[in-house]
């Protein structure tokens, strides 16, 4: 009869449950000033997942590209949300306004793939990009200010978290040069 093979179950794994734990937390703290936040911060959980890498010198590295490219997708993102809604408010035509809007997505996410490049997120563009298309999409409340900056606090905070515990709690040992 064969044997089951269990996964294996290594520091990465722990690594990442405790950063979704601490983000939790953290996030915790900030609700008690702000209590009407969410309770779950999303943000801090995906980039606190993703950003425990399989070295400390990934999790610096990939963490600074990530808040770089979070920062682009922001500040391109909420001037052209301002752009779309003030140029919707110029017809009351639901299929133009459908067009105006959809035209702003897709300028937008040529200039965030431009700037991202620009300011050396060459392999990130794709990334900031997409964080462009939520932020301009997923601004429903009304408040496209508020959901973006909180997005970018819990996106820094993520990454935080991640550092952190992979590189200052629970390091990878050094790997020498000839690795």
């Amino acid at each position: 009869m064969g044997r089951i093979k269990l996964p294996h179950f290594g520091m990465r794994k722990v690594k990442t449950l405790l950063a979704v734990f601490v983000g939790f937390w953290i996030w915790q703290l900030v609700r008690l000033l702000v209590p009407a936040l969410e309770v779950h911060p999303i943000y801090i959980y995906i980039y606190g997942i993703i950003e425990i890498r399989e070295s400390s010198e990934k999790t610096i590295d990939f963490g600074k590209l990530r808040i770089k490219t979070t920062l682009v997708a922001l500040l391109i993102g909420l001037p052209m949300i301002a752009l779309s809604v003030f140029l919707r408010s110029l017809t009351a035509v639901p299929s133009v306004e459908l067009l105006i809007e959809m035209a702003v997505i897709l300028v937008g996410i040529l200039l965030v793939l431009f700037a991202a490049e620009a300011v050396g997120c060459k392999n990130f563009c794709g990334l900031a990009a997409a964080i462009f298309v939520i932020l301009v999409v997923l601004h429903t409340d009304g408040e496209p200010l508020t959901y973006s900056v909180l997005r970018a606090v819990q996106t820094v905070l993520g990454v935080a978290v991640a550092w952190l515990i992979n590189v200052k709690l629970l390091p990878y040992p050094e790997r020498k040069k000839d690795d």
